[in-house]
């Protein structure tokens, strides 16, 4: 089951960028680890991270609306999800194991936003208070970079795939000239996924 990003920052679906980004200001450094002595700072510290990290950029909160609306809207099969997660969930407690359920997307490039939301706010939560304050803008400034590698992710996969049929079609029919063609267009999305893979892995 995905969790509830818009819950995280408290805001409504309908929030706006500018919304999102002083509740992502604001709770960032309200639940720093290095400033918030709960015992769950550091792990709502993540969540907010994340959150803004996907609902801040235009093709990101596209991507999670669409999960959204099935999780928390009225889906038949999604209320059936939720109940077979709550029991799950419920005897992994009682029995100490882990639930094999885990708040993971059917989209593999908002996994690829979750991953590299974590890893950075990790980064920032081993900072001091004043450190992160100060860093603060370039964290919302960071989503921008994110927000075109994850373009160029995009674009490499619908290159890839036309890529590789092109090749099949200039195969069977003997088309040299389109063989040539597909698979400079293979190279290209090999080349944009082996640039993404990098950048995913800060």
């Amino acid at each position: 089951m995905i969790q509830d990003l818009y819950k995280i920052l408290g805001l409504s679906p309908s929030a706006t960028k500018e919304e999102i980004k002083k509740a992502y200001r604001k709770l960032a450094l309200e639940w720093h680890p290095d400033k918030n002595k709960s015992p769950n700072a550091h792990e709502m510290f993540i969540k907010i991270n994340e959150a803004y990290l996907i609902l801040y950029d235009e093709q990101a909160r596209a991507k999670y609306d669409k999960e959204y609306e099935f999780f928390f809207g009225k889906h038949q099969e999604a209320e059936q999800w939720k109940e077979d997660y709550k029991q799950e969930d419920s005897f992994a407690e009682n029995t100490h194991q882990k639930s094999k359920y885990t708040y993971t997307y059917n989209d593999p490039d908002l996994n690829n936003w979750s991953e590299s939301a974590k890893r950075q706010a990790s980064k920032y939560a081993s900072m001091s208070f004043e450190e992160f304050g100060k860093l603060l803008g370039e964290v919302v400034k960071e989503t921008g970079r994110q927000g075109f590698t994850a373009i160029i992710y995009a674009v490499s996969g619908v290159i890839g795939a036309s890529g590789f049929f092109s090749l099949i079609g200039g195969i069977r029919y003997g088309d040299i000239p389109q063989i040539i063609l597909s698979i400079v267009f293979l190279g290209l999305a090999i080349a944009g996924f082996s640039f993404t893979s990098k950048k995913y892995q800060i």
